[in-house]
């Protein structure tokens, strides 16, 4: 049945594909490529060419690229755009038929520094960061840019801890709620960030941790030194990205000749130092290297909590001319490291044993194949990446283990009886988890573009492969002595679990259409997905994910009001994207439940015995599936004599997000009695045989994965964003969001009261509807004033930021539950009776009021300060201060008046640029 379903799904495709290649492309044999000066390709630019009796028309598409048909040999070109004004070129024709022309904006340069992120207008909603901008912000790593996306407020960096993304929500839900960071999908040069095969989490569940295991990428790892630009897609991306629900983060790296680049900045968190050079090999040929070094401290004043990040790149991009096209070869060596440490302070810690080391080494190589064809030619580009990431990763730990008095553990690994160990009161645990993370990636990409009935189309059409496995040694520790005597779990080699391997097929056609003055532009694309040699036990063996993704764009006529013009657009947006599971959900470790059936001491050590009943439980959840995201959003932009104003509402709804919940079941055992036993004349332990007992059955929960987690995310962001003012030299942006994220529970769940009746365990467990769930809703702003002296060429910018308001509670709980089980396992409704019956009456939860109470939190602003100055030509200083003046106004809660005062001490920090 699956083949079947494969083999038309494949012949789908193909037929989809096949049938778009099939019409016919217009008989336009040139191709005309218009660039700025840094060689990126400029749209929306009105050409017009001349040759004789010849005459051609048309506007460059978002790869600057316009064609035209038949021309002498000699011929001219006449170009419009409203930043580049009016340009006239004469061209003699080649036998490639492409030709190249670069144009040189008009606005003034004042005009071009931007020192915020400024919104995409391209058909889904995203965040555009540019260097200068990060440059302004002075970053420390990826996580401080999120300050500039709709929404977001500066904090003080945290850097000794994992930092995951969060896009489009406040983020209270907690660990239950981590679908939306790992739905996040990062790229660096075309090149995925994959957490699937990522097992890295300490043995000793009550130690330190920096957990990234199915978070997603932890952001303190991103340096951005050395990035060009950031584009963080907060709506629909198109059909060429998959694996994702919330967000695309697309990073690209600087490239081309650039001189030698020293950054060096300092705060009161963190060091970093950045070397970088650009060297031109040919005309054709470049190569980048750089190298940084973070050092970070939870504290200033701290030393036992520390994060060190080193990175080097060697980046080289060949370009050849192969008879009408252009092959670009790019290849990318890279080199992360990334390292947590933790120590007992020597001044306050009872021994100097405890330590906590988590080190990833990071080894990334990239090649991207890229052919551009010219001339009349269907296919405009064909790119093939491959990404090849291999991780070293090993966290070291060593606790001293101190147990009150004497303790037993079993250290059986096989269902059955089996007697226990008692290890020393004191002793010191060794124990280490050694992952080796493998990622393999190749997407075969293909776009190409045609005209029918005065649409154009730009299709992109192609493969996805992705493979994941870790081929670790997994966790490592002496059963005997591990670093807790309530151990669940026993060592097991991460190489032994099957790789995570997911093909995609893609296609996605990009429609553009003139109404007289209006434009229409549509895209709409089809993503299908599968996971790759999955046991047919599992439920997502079988299953093939469609993500359909459209975007509609409407550009109004512009209006001429006053002596400007007002340009208007509206965008709507529908996607469905999928989160596969990762390997730590699909293939979860064993849990091992250990009853003490005997624990008998004696003070003469060869007469004790302890045994054990022990169950090995398998917890893997085979009806576990991919998580589903359905976003929808709409957009307004607004532009009037270089004011631009957008409003963005979005609704999105993730109701199998991935969550830990607790399943019991029953187990039996027996309770020997050593009360009949003639203690002072034993001379060997008790055999069990001769013993009476007690047959006993509990209810025990086991931890599973399951798509019980439900996130809605719904609100509207905006930005206003001014010229800048000639007279003040001075540019105001405004920007905010209004969030209400919802987070809850989509499955029942199970609980059992912590009581005991009569001296025995509870023998009950109630299926409720709820767990704790949250809604956060508010509203957060940031007005941000910039100023450039260009006399001595100064950046001053001061932002207003904080919350105007914010309202949270706890989702409504039901204290009854609606349904039962006993030791039986048998499922009975939860009635009226029982509330008053002796034993099920204990599964009415206690829920007070203030557990659906709702807090309202009033207006907060804070406000920061960054300066950048040129000192000489190739000497830059940087200086900022956040929190140079902060407020939160009082407000009520349960009739009584708290006052907020001041979060923290005024955060600062200043840095180094030289460009040799």
């Amino acid at each position: 049945m699956f083949n079947t379903i494969s083999k038309l799904s494949l012949l789908t495709f193909f037929i989809l594909l096949f049938s778009v290649i099939s019409v016919k492309a217009q008989n336009k044999k040139n191709t005309l490529l218009i660039i700025d000066p840094l060689g990126k390709p400029i749209s929306d630019v009105y050409v017009q060419v001349i040759s004789g009796e010849y005459t051609y028309t048309d506007l460059t598409d978002n790869k600057g690229s316009a064609k035209f048909g038949k021309v002498e040999n000699i011929f001219t070109v006449i170009t419009s755009h409203l930043g580049y004004g009016v340009e006239q070129k004469q061209f003699t024709v080649n036998n490639k038929a492409i030709y190249k022309l670069e144009l040189i904006p008009v606005t003034t340069a004042l005009q071009d520094i931007v020192v915020t992120a400024k919104e995409g207008k391209g058909l889904s909603s995203s965040s555009i960061i540019n260097r200068k901008a990060m440059a302004h912000l002075q970053p420390s790593s990826f996580s401080d840019l999120m300050e500039l996306l709709p929404g977001g407020k500066a904090s003080e960096p945290n850097l000794t801890s994992t930092n995951r993304v969060l896009i489009r929500e406040f983020g209270k839900g907690g660990g239950q709620y981590n679908t939306g960071s790992l739905g996040t999908q990062f790229m660096i040069d075309g090149a995925i960030l994959n957490t699937n095969a990522d097992f890295q989490v300490s043995v000793d569940r009550n130690g330190p941790t920096h957990n990234t295991t199915n978070i997603g990428v932890d952001m303190r790892t991103i340096a951005t030194n050395d990035i060009e630009s950031v584009e963080i897609v907060r709506g629909i991306p198109s059909a060429a990205y998959g694996d994702l629900t919330s967000g695309l983060v697309k990073i690209t790296r600087k490239s081309g000749f650039k001189s030698l680049e020293a950054r060096l900045k300092t705060d009161g968190f963190s060091k970093l130092f950045y070397l970088s050079r650009g060297f031109a090999v040919s005309a054709t040929w470049d190569i980048n290297v750089n190298v940084d070094y973070l050092n970070a401290k939870s504290d200033p004043r701290d030393i036992t909590q520390l994060y060190n990040r080193y990175g080097v790149s060697i980046r080289s991009k060949k370009i050849y001319s192969v008879g009408l096209s252009d092959l670009s070869w790019q290849t990318n060596l890279d080199y992360k490291a990334s390292i947590d440490k933790n120590v007992v302070d020597p001044d306050v810690g009872y021994e100097k044993i405890d330590r906590y080391k988590n080190q990833k080494h990071v080894f990334y190589l990239t090649n991207k194949l890229e052919q551009r064809f010219f001339g009349n030619s269907f296919i405009d580009k064909l790119s093939l990446q491959t990404n090849i990431r291999q991780a070293v990763e090993n966290l070291k730990q060593r606790k001293l283990v101190q147990f009150s008095g004497p303790t037993s553990i079993s250290v059986a690994t096989e269902t059955g009886v089996n007697d226990g160990y008692y290890p020393k009161t004191t002793f010191v645990s060794n124990f280490r988890t050694e992952g080796r993370p493998l990622d393999i990636q190749a997407q075969l990409k293909g776009e190409g573009d045609f005209t029918t009935a005065s649409i154009k189309h730009n299709i992109e059409f192609g493969v996805d492969y992705r493979y994941s496995k870790n081929n670790g040694k997994g966790q490592i520790y002496d059963v005997a002595q591990p670093p807790s005597d309530n151990m669940t779990t026993r060592p097991r080699s991460f190489n032994d679990i099957p790789a995570h391997q997911t093909l995609a097929l893609f296609l996605g056609d990009r429609m553009e259409y003139a109404i007289q003055k209006h434009k229409l532009s549509l895209y709409a694309g089809m993503r299908l997905s599968k996971m790759l040699d999955v046991s047919q036990e599992y439920s997502i063996a079988n299953k093939i994910y469609a993500e359909p993704r459209v975007n509609l764009q409407w550009n109004f006529p512009k209006v001429i009001i006053g002596n400007g013009e007002l340009i208007s657009g509206v965008t709507l947006g529908y996607g469905e994207l999928y989160k596969q599971p990762t390997l730590g959900m699909l293939y979860p470790n064993l849990q091992y439940l250990d009853f003490t059936q005997l624990n008998f001491g004696h003070i003469n050590p060869d007469v004790r015995r302890v045994n054990y009943m022990t169950y090995v439980v398998d917890i893997t959840n085979k009806k576990l599936l991919a998580a589903k995201n359905v976003k929808k959003e709409i957009r307004l932009d607004l532009g009037y004599k270089g004011h631009s104003l957008f409003v963005t509402y979005f609704d999105e709804q993730m109701p199998s997000g991935f969550r830990s919940v607790s399943n019991y079941n029953s187990y039996v055992y027996k309770l020997y009695d050593t009360s009949g036993l003639d203690i002072a004349n034993m001379t060997a332990p008790p055999v069990l045989a001769e013993l009476p007992y007690e047959d006993k059955a509990v209810l025990m929960s086991r931890s599973q994965q399951n798509n019980g987690s439900e996130t809605y995310k719904r609100g509207i962001e905006f930005g206003y964003y001014s010229p800048r003012i000639k007279a003040l030299q001075t540019r105001f942006t405004f920007m905010g969001a209004w969030f209400r994220t919802t987070y809850k529970n989509s499955q029942p769940i199970q609980e059992k009261p912590n009581v005991s009746l009569a001296g025995k365990g509870y023998e009950y467990i109630g299926i409720y509807n709820n767990d704790t769930g949250f809604e956060k809703s508010g509203m957060n702003y940031n007005l941000v004033v910039d100023t450039y002296l260009s006399s001595i060429d100064m950046n001053i910018s001061a932002s207003v930021q904080g919350t105007w308001f914010l309202r949270e509670y706890r989702a409504f709980k039901h204290d009854a539950p609606i349904a039962y089980f006993g030791l039986d396992g048998v499922i009975h409704d939860y009635t009226d009776m029982d509330r008053t019956d002796t034993y099920k009456q204990w599964l009415i939860r206690p829920v007070s009021v203030t557990d659906n109470m709702e807090e309202r939190l009033p207006f907060d602003v804070q406000v920061n300060l960054k300066v950048t100055k040129k000192i000489f030509k190739s000497l830059g200083v940087s200086l900022f201060v956040n929190k140079l003046f902060d407020y939160y106004q009082p407000y009520y809660f349960n009739n009584k008046k708290v006052e907020r005062p001041s979060s923290t001490n005024p955060y600062f920090g200043m840095e180094l640029t030289y460009n040799f």
